[in-house]
């Protein structure tokens, strides 16, 4: 106990145990609900990656070709499959892992320049961030970028800046590598151009400089080079130059303020005061200047940070001025970290001068050092509540509890139009349980579907150049770069596969990409709409589905009802495949993974005003004991009163694991959507094969 209490009045051993505490804190908040949901957006790719790596030691594609895009990221994937599984769940916690480590690194890069106090205020911030929590449950290369970005930026500074020859072996090797996590990583080359500013023309034509300079640079020259002539996925928008002047052509066009605007946009109150804040550092600059011209003391190498932090965030947006990219905020995460420090540094600054503005009417004399900055703290601390954008407990929590059909904005992080999450798990689950040998496979989304449902023959794909150009010709025809599928484009190509083969059984596995007529043209989802009878299975996201043409059986698509139970678009409970069940599938409920116990939505189109039997097929096993099993109540509306509610009891289900049917009359007041919110309070086993809404032309079930 006496060591104990020694130890704790060091400051520093104060600090160490505060980010301990709070680096176990984000790592637990940010692994919660980790693999509920499916693999989405660029997940699929690295995903793939990892598997294929150790399938063959390296990531060969099924199409033949190789993923040179972030080898790097995906070996470091591959490592992690190999030790904890190929799941959601442990791709992803890598990346909570390495977000995780930011928030010491951002420690002691911002303690350098604004203390102990304001650094452990930015890994708050860095905790609570929208950004940070989004992209650090992600099998994408984004918090792993930030991670090597800032280490690079900090490794420089302590290496050039301060001369420690350790620190600059360390920064070189980061700088090399960081590109092969991803290329957005080169970024850190201007770390060179901002030493030379500041330190000036005779210190950099130095050898410890152009030496680790020239390294860099000719490494980043041999992965544009390579990736010209070699790369084939991992870069399929539009057109492959051909040649490297081709390529400088195509990238590089005239200058643009357009990532200057996007901070603007995603940070708007932030974004003024980190601009504003350069505008500061000119101005004393400026004055320190005179004062050494003057001779007298200017502060020395005061500014020096400042300088270097600045111009590591304006040289990378300048660059991206010039350079021809699809305009995507999320291009700046790797600059997010420095971001804030300078959000902060600005933010003290404006503090620390108003505070004398608002003080110096109560002196005559010079003000206390006590008093000033007592009132700069109080402005620093009001101005991070006002002005910090997308940081909060709230908004965090809605990201880590995020469930099928929540609402996600995303204008602010990307401009991918993925305004909720997609199940591609459920559909390609579904065909892989069902496919026989000789079946054909047509998917939206082959990556997605080849991850969870196997081998896929045909890519349906209208979408035009600058959509996902992931197609080339090969002497066997169209086919897509990535699992080999071949490329379907048109409603007689679509036609003509499931005409053609009126003795194999054909699957068609939608995405969301069908309610987009830049993906899929409306003369293609109108087809395939208006398929009803096929519709084998939906994803929990609504939209993603699975139609089966030419089974002469039926046995996947017989009956249709108005909600199967394992479509509720939520991750509540598990789709389990049961021969007994319609269409094969069912939702099963059971306390011992409950991750929530009640769901709400909307049920597939409008109902006439009238009376209705509501019927549930269901089953339960022993264990369930509780007289409230399960809840079902019905509205109109998310807010509005309930037109019908009642709990099953063990009664009702009689837990001997049989389907059977329980019934319930409502009446609908008008015509409209209906919502239905389920609520499971057992403590056993309940499986939910559908529910259906039949309308009546009298009242005759109470």
């Amino acid at each position: 106990m006496r060591f104990s209490l020694s130890v704790l009045k060091k400051p520093k051993t104060l600090v160490i145990f505060f980010l301990i505490g709070i680096c176990l804190f984000t790592l637990g908040l940010r692994l919660r609900n980790l693999g509920r949901l499916s693999l989405w957006m660029d997940e699929g790719f690295y995903y793939l990656a990892a598997d294929e790596i150790l399938d063959h030691g390296f990531p060969l594609y099924p199409s033949g070709h190789i993923l040179y895009k972030g080898i790097l990221y995906g070996y470091l994937l591959s490592l992690v499959a190999l030790i904890f599984g190929l799941t959601e769940f442990s791709l992803r916690a890598f990346s909570v892992a390495a977000s995780v480590a930011v928030i010491p690194l951002f420690y002691l890069l911002a303690k350098k320049f604004m203390g102990r106090a304001v650094a452990l205020t930015g890994c708050v911030l860095l905790i609570f961030s929208a950004w940070e929590t989004e992209y650090a449950r992600t099998v994408i290369y984004f918090a792993p970028l930030q991670l090597v970005y800032l280490a690079g930026l900090y490794f420089f500074y302590r290496g050039f800046f301060e001369d420690r020859k350790r620190d600059k072996i360390a920064a070189v090797i980061i700088f090399v590598l960081a590109p092969h996590i991803h290329q957005l990583a080169m970024g850190v080359l201007f770390c060179f151009p901002a030493f030379f500013l500041i330190r000036g023309a005779k210190r950099f034509f130095k050898k410890d400089i152009l030496i680790s300079f020239g390294i860099v640079s000719l490494s980043y020259l041999a992965i544009q080079i390579h990736e010209v002539f070699f790369w084939k996925v991992g870069y399929v928008y539009e057109k492959s130059p051909t040649s490297l002047a081709e390529a400088l052509s195509y990238f590089f066009q005239s200058f643009s303020l357009v990532y200057f605007k996007e901070i603007l946009r995603s940070f708007p109150s932030m974004g003024l005061i980190i601009f504003f804040g350069i505008f500061l550092f000119l101005g004393e600059y400026l004055v320190r200047k005179q004062k050494r011209e003057a001779g007298a003391a200017s502060g020395g190498d005061a500014l020096t940070g400042w300088s270097y932090l600045n111009l590591s965030l304006i040289f990378p947006l300048l660059f991206f001025g010039f350079f021809r990219t699809h305009i995507q905020p999320r291009y700046l995460f790797q600059l997010l970290p420095l971001f804030i420090l300078l959000f902060l540094m600005a933010l003290g600054k404006i503090s620390q001068a108003l505070a004398r503005l608002v003080l110096a009417p109560f002196s005559s004399k010079d003000l206390p050092r006590t008093a000033l900055r007592a009132g700069a703290a109080a402005l620093f601390i009001t101005g991070i509540f006002l002005f910090s954008d997308q940081i909060g407990w709230r908004t965090t929590m809605s990201i880590i509890n995020r469930d099928y059909k929540d609402p996600i904005k995303t204008d602010v992080i990307t401009r991918s139009g993925r305004t909720e999450q997609h199940d591609h798990r459920g559909p390609g689950e579904y065909v892989r349980r069902y496919r026989r040998e000789g079946d054909l496979v047509v998917a939206m989304n082959m990556v997605f579907q080849y991850i969870y449902g196997g081998p896929v023959d045909y890519w349906l794909w209208s979408g035009g150049p600058g959509t996902w150009d992931a197609w080339e010709q090969t002497t066997d025809g169209w086919k897509d770069v990535y699992v080999g599928a071949r490329w379907i484009n048109s409603l007689p190509g679509l036609r003509k596969v499931i005409e053609e083969n009126k003795g194999r059984r054909v699957w068609l596995v939608t995405s969301p990409s069908i309610d987009r007529t830049d993906h899929i043209n409306k003369e293609i989802a109108a087809f395939i709409l208006g398929q009803a009878d096929k519709l084998a299975f939906r994803g929990r996201d609504g939209m993603s589905e699975v139609y089966l043409f030419n089974d002469p059986e039926n046995l996947q698509i017989v009956g249709n009802h108005t909600l199967e139970g394992e479509w509720i678009p939520a991750s509540f409970g598990r789709v389990e495949y049961d021969p007994e069940a319609s269409k094969g599938g069912v939702l099963h409920l059971s306390a011992k993974d409950a991750a929530s116990r009640s769901v709400s939505f909307s049920l597939p189109g409008t109902f006439a005003p009238g009376y209705y039997r509501m019927v549930l097929r269901l089953k339960s096993e022993a264990g369930t004991e509780r007289d409230r099993i399960l809840g079902v109540a019905v509205s109109t509306s998310p807010k509005a009163k309930d037109i019908h509610s009642r709990f099953y009891g063990s009664r009702e289900l009689q837990a001997d694991g049989v389907f059977r049917t329980v019934e319930d009359g409502l009446a609908v007041p008008r015509e409209t959507g209906l919502r239905v919110k389920i609520i499971y309070s057992g403590d056993g086993e309940l499986w939910l094969d559908y529910l259906d809404m039949i309308p009546m032309k009298e009242k005759t079930v109470e």
